[in-house]
């Protein structure tokens, strides 16, 4: 009998010390974008190594899924994620479900890595993808933007190049500005010059999606960022963006609104159905060689590494600044959920995927774009992707779409006026912009 009750001590015993073990274990719910899941699984691994008794569970969710569950996780308070990605112009909208990365930082400074290095972040970078209302919701993980790739071998074609002279009476050489673009892109159209050795000149995504949304701006940048722009609307509000004058008020209902539209719509012929493709498409496009140029997310490397039709890649794909001289940034940033029960846990997540180490890993094997500069001035980065000097160039001048609560409506009313106006539907004139710009200012004041 005594030694029954002896075993059954040590039995007890060894459940409480089971059970004190199992409770130690802490699962982080991460929700990532998929264009961050590949290299967040892979900083997750590396992380449990160091930590393991922390289990991290990274799940992809398509952004059309992501962002309204998020914002429904931030409404209910339910904590359903601990750590998730969040869209540069979602900021305004999730913030308050974030926690304040500066005061949390203050409160446990047990868990504050000294090498972390707040100063290796542009500072544009840094409130665009990590700060809104004074507060750090955020930590920069993809500094997204769009580049403008070009198939290097035609524009270094010499046949190509006499054949374009002869029709145009310059020389073929990358576009600048769009109005050369739209020349190149009808001399790589078969429609329009039989000889093309591609279909189309260039692929644009026009659906009636966020996609439209963003891309009105490589258009209307060029003249809201000019000096006339400038001097008219006044400097970007980097959380109101280029959409907007300095004062908060709509600044595309002007004669340059109406001129950004007439270049998209110059540009449609010359391309497969743009008011049809999104990304997927556009990127299939230029990756079976069917057009010659294509302006595109950072992302997209990947997949042209693994096409047949660009291989060798470093001659045949070239990679250029914007025509115009402005990108659009895409940023995304990892934050931490006000409602998580493991805090201290997935701030040391965060503060691990974002350190100098996994901001050059997760460019190098996965082409996701570098939040730190450390990483851009990298010889050892520069030489492995031949984007960063434009990268880099890049980012310095690109347009920011509104990060304000109000900016689904906005997205909203303003896709579906646009994609009537490039399907000649509406008209295109300052006076129809104006409509849409009453619109918005009804949104802004709650109407």
């Amino acid at each position: 009998m005594k030694r029954f009750l002896i075993l059954i001590s040590v039995a007890l015993f060894l459940l409480l010390i089971v059970g004190g073990y199992a409770q130690k274990q802490v699962v982080l719910n991460v929700w990532s974008s998929p264009d961050n899941a590949d290299a967040l699984q892979d900083i997750a691994q590396r992380f449990m190594q160091k930590y393991p008794n922390i289990k991290v569970q990274v799940t992809p969710i398509s952004w059309e899924v992501l962002y309204p569950r998020m914002l429904a996780d931030v409404a209910s308070g339910t904590g359903a994620f601990d750590v998730a990605t969040w869209d540069v112009m979602t900021a305004g909208a999730v913030a308050k479900g974030f926690v304040d990365l500066n005061e949390f930082r203050k409160q446990n400074p047990d868990l504050v890595d000294p090498n972390w290095d707040m100063k290796d972040f542009d500072p544009t970078i840094w409130h665009i993808a990590g700060m809104w209302a004074g507060k750090n919701i955020g930590i920069p993980f993809y500094c997204n933007t769009m580049l403008f790739y070009y198939r290097k071998d035609l524009f270094n074609d010499s046949k190509l190049k006499a054949e374009f002279k002869k029709m145009f009476g310059k020389d073929l050489k990358v576009p600048k500005t769009w109005e050369e673009t739209v020349e190149v892109a009808k001399f790589f159209t078969k429609k329009f010059n039989p000889n093309s050795p591609t279909e189309y000149g260039i692929a644009l995504m026009f659906p009636r999606t966020h996609t439209l949304f963003y891309m009105y701006l490589l258009y209307f940048a060029p003249y809201r960022r000019s000096q006339e722009g400038l001097k008219k609307w006044g400097p970007v509000d980097l959380d109101y963006g280029d959409y907007f004058t300095s004062d908060k008020k709509p600044a595309f209902n002007s004669p340059e609104g109406v001129k950004a539209l007439e270049t998209m719509k110059a540009l449609m012929p010359y391309s497969p159905d743009p008011l049809g493709s999104d990304y997927g498409e556009t990127l299939e496009y230029f990756a079976r060689g069917t057009v010659a140029m294509v302006p595109q997310w950072t992302g997209v490397w990947a997949t042209f590494k693994t096409s047949s039709a660009l291989q060798p890649i470093d001659k045949k794909v070239g990679v250029a600044v914007m025509p115009g001289g402005h990108s659009v940034s895409g940023n995304w940033a990892l934050g931490l959920n006000i409602a998580s029960k493991n805090k201290r846990e997935a701030f040391m997540f965060i503060q691990f995927a974002t350190n100098k180490e996994n901001d050059k890993i997760k460019f190098i094997k996965y082409g996701v774009a570098p939040s730190r500069l450390s990483t851009v001035r990298d010889p050892e980065v520069r030489k492995a992707d031949p984007r960063v000097s434009v990268f880099l160039q890049t980012i310095k001048t690109q347009s920011h779409r509104p990060r304000i609560p109000e900016e689904p409506k906005l997205e909203d009313v303003t896709v579906g006026v646009f994609s009537e106006i490039l399907m000649g539907k509406r008209p295109n004139t300052v006076e129809e912009l104006n409509k849409l710009a009453e619109q918005w200012m009804n949104i802004l004041s709650g109407k």
